[in-house]
């Protein structure tokens, strides 16, 4: 079997592909990049905003197309949209085989095998081929957090986190085969329990796996993020010095409308918390502009935390009433002329604080992770995160630490010489 994976949508999603990808691997199926080589092609949907469905509704048309002419080829629809639009896909797209919701992702690899007879094969004894250096690691599922504008809870459900022997089981076996960093993921990482162990006793026990460099975790929640996790952020060498923490806004009445449960003053503490604690910390964040009832004095109200907390960087999104959400029965009273103009406002403002915050990287030395080697130029990342390339074709980079100067800087990207 020849597979394509198109994954919209978060890294909760990325990281569901790549189990999909390990399941494969191990019954000897095939990863392609092109539709013409693929046996079946597989759509990972999000549902948190519209335009990722719209995307997803454009692939699937793109795909229609090509089964006319390619009758052999299997379509997959995986994910948050599958879980929540699954009838009416099948009924607009009679070119979709299957359709598997998120609340039914653990079971998608022995479904979509089960298309081509796969699943009665033999299991390579050896179930990881050689890994990523950056990989992915599920903690915890689904959310209990109902903020008002999101379709998390009801398409992933109820939060259940997985067990903490699986867990570091799991990372311990990428690591083995070749992974050096790894990204804990959750809808909600803080909140994280099983037994005895919170977020903070989890990260210590996955901290000691020999040959792990990095860990790293997403998304945090500012109502929940405990001083214990401060505190091994701040103390763990391999816990990697950022931390992407969502203020969506910084009007009181707008986060209690979007039932954030946390003030803004209560996230200003925060930011003082782990810049004291861990003074080189890049902070990134998330904000929603043009939320029901937001008035210019409340996205003022937001636009001044930006320039006064300087994010090392931001993703603003416009609000788009999502279904099954509480929000989706507020009066969309922002029109979506005005949308656009504070999402261009807020993105402009980032845009500077970040060529500032870049500006003062010039000329200093950064540790990077080598991630990837391609046409001799390396793909790395600091320790906050941000991606540095430099020129160097030996494979021996892959996976190790060195050290960059940097030369040049852009918004998102640092480039530099190895030292």
């Amino acid at each position: 079997m020849n597979y394509l994976i198109e994954t919209i949508g978060c890294q909760m999603n990325m990281c569901e592909s790549d189990v999909l990808s390990s399941v494969f691997s191990a019954y000897g199926a095939s990863k392609v990049s092109s539709l013409s080589d693929a046996d079946v092609a597989i759509l990972n949907t999000c549902s948190v905003r519209a335009q990722a469905e719209q995307k997803a509704f454009s692939y699937l048309g793109r795909i229609k197309e090509f089964k006319q002419k390619n009758p052999s080829i299997k379509v997959v629809v995986i994910g948050c949209m599958a879980e929540r639009l699954g009838s009416k896909i099948k009924k607009r797209f009679n070119s979709v085989d299957l359709i598997i919701g998120a609340k039914d992702i653990d079971n998608a690899a022995l479904r979509i095998m089960d298309l081509f007879h796969m699943s009665n094969f033999a299991k390579k004894v050896n179930s990881e081929i050689k890994s990523e250096v950056t990989r992915y690691v599920t903690i915890m599922k689904g959310c209990d957090n109902y903020c008002s504008y999101c379709t998390v809870p009801f398409v992933r459900g109820k939060e259940i986190s997985i067990n903490f022997e699986k867990i570091v089981n799991k990372c311990s076996s990428m690591v083995k085969n070749g992974a050096r960093e790894i990204t804990l993921l959750g809808q909600n990482v803080n909140s994280y329990k099983c037994e005895d162990v919170n977020f903070a006793a989890l990260i210590k026990k996955v901290a000691a796996i020999e040959n792990l460099k990095r860990i790293r975790f997403m998304t945090n929640h500012p109502k929940d993020l405990s001083d214990d996790l401060i505190k091994i952020m701040a103390t763990e060498p391999k816990v990697c010095s950022h931390i992407h923490l969502p203020m969506q806004s910084a009007s009181d009445k707008i986060l209690k409308a979007m039932n954030r449960k946390y003030s803004h003053e209560h996230y200003l503490k925060l930011i003082k918390k782990l810049r004291a604690a861990i003074p080189d910390i890049s902070v990134t964040t998330d904000i929603i502009v043009g939320f029901p009832g937001e008035t210019d004095e409340d996205f003022e109200d937001t636009l001044e935390a930006v320039k006064t907390i300087k994010f090392d960087g931001l993703y603003v999104f416009k609000y788009s009433p999502r279904p099954n959400t509480k929000a989706f029965g507020m009066i969309d009273d922002v029109p979506l002329q005005e949308k656009k103009r504070r999402h261009a406002v807020t993105l402009e403002e980032a845009n500077k604080i970040s060529i500032e915050i870049v500006s003062e990287i010039i000329g200093s030395t950064q540790q990077v992770l080598v991630e990837k080697i391609k046409n001799g130029i390396i793909k790395a990342r600091t320790r906050g995160g941000r991606k540095v390339f430099a020129k160097g074709d030996k494979e021996e980079y892959l996976g190790k630490h060195i050290n960059v100067n940097i030369k040049e800087a852009k918004v998102n990207s640092l480039f530099g010489s190895i030292i």
